[in-house]
């Protein structure tokens, strides 16, 4: 049997692998797996090596992303407030550095991602990891996209007015917002290890398909690119919901992957993929792992796969798996990836 970077290499050149790659993604549930909260890991580079170790001890999966509340890290760094808890919560922004004064953009610099906060907690971490079992797996950090971030800092309703009333801002704002994702993503790549950029609220109803190509698209570009200039890491928007309306934007991105979430047109993502010859990676309802039955998850993994695993080049996926998700369901998901045999 191949070894999982193995298998992932024969994906990306066109190739049949020995059976279709596995990519759950391991946030918060890596504590669970621990008996640790998703703070206490936020925090402690050791946990989150610990956690993301045990991960992959368990499920053998296909690529390993290193992160836990993907959406603060950067936004706490630049000035805005985290809470941590002590129940199993994940870790949240409760204060947003610009919702009261947008003039403060002009204070703020790019973070280091050496030093800055918790920043070189992720980096440090995945590197770790990557010395653990990097032989057999590609090992990645999770970093957040350009829109995400610029939300985070300003408050997303207060940004989506920006967008419309105050474009000039709303774009000064994704410059600066792309110049930060630039540095960290850099950093990781100069590492050897891959940028898993996430961008789940550019989907429909949150951003419309006109705001995102005039004002995101060109910054994705931009950023991915520039990324990728740096280093030999993999570099992979991951957009969930529901995208199909810029299904043909995202392959004009760069990323490394084409996101299909369970609520795509899935199968018009999979033309498209072909068509580009990129790589797509599908998903399964990450609610349905955790509260679904086995029968209902095995049903949705089939349907899935029948539509997106024939002709090639595909990674399957189940979103961000909760922390109260059993693992056996995981295990379950996967033994039914495994045994699909028709791609």
């Amino acid at each position: 049997m191949a070894l999982p970077k193995e298998r992932m290499e024969r994906v990306f050149a066109g190739l049949r692998p020995d059976r279709i790659p596995f990519v759950p993604t391991i946030y918060e549930h890596a504590a669970a797996l621990l008996g640790k909260t998703p703070s206490d890991l936020a925090r402690n580079e050791e946990l989150l090596v610990d956690g993301q170790l045990a991960a992959y001890e368990r499920y053998r999966h296909d690529l390993v992303v290193v992160g836990l509340d993907i959406y603060n890290v950067e936004a706490e760094a630049l000035g805005c407030q985290v809470d941590f808890y002590t129940s199993t919560d994940i870790p949240g922004v409760v204060k947003h550095v610009l919702a009261e004064d947008s003039g403060k953009l002009l204070k703020l610099t790019p973070p280091d991602p050496e030093v800055s906060a918790r920043m070189p907690l992720i980096i440090g971490a995945a590197m770790k990891v990557r010395e653990k079992i990097g032989t057999e797996v590609n090992v990645g950090g999770a970093m957040v996209g350009p829109f995400t971030l610029a939300a985070m800092l300003r408050g997303f309703e207060q940004f989506i007015f920006d967008l419309v009333l105050e474009p000039d801002f709303a774009g000064s704002l994704l410059d600066f917002t792309t110049a930060v994702g630039i540095r960290f993503g850099g950093a990781l790549v100069r590492e050897g290890l891959g940028a898993a950029i996430n961008e789940s609220w550019i989907a429909q109803p949150l951003l419309s398909p006109d705001l995102y190509r005039e004002f995101v698209l060109p910054r994705h570009k931009k950023l991915i690119e520039e990324i990728k200039d740096q280093g030999p890491g993999f570099v992979s928007l991951i957009s969930g919901g529901d995208t199909t309306a810029i299904a043909d934007d995202l392959v004009r991105t760069g990323s490394a992957i084409l996101m299909a979430d369970y609520n795509t047109d899935q199968l018009l993502f999979k033309q498209k993929a072909q068509e580009a010859r990129v790589v797509l990676r599908a998903s399964l309802d990450s609610k349905l792992m955790e509260l679904g039955t086995e029968e209902q998850i095995e049903e949705q993994a089939l349907r899935v796969l029948r539509t997106c695993a024939p002709g090639g080049r595909f990674i399957m996926g189940c979103g961000v798996v909760s922390y109260q998700t059993d693992p056996a369901r995981i295990l379950r998901l996967k033994k039914v990836v495994q045994e699909f045999q028709e791609f």
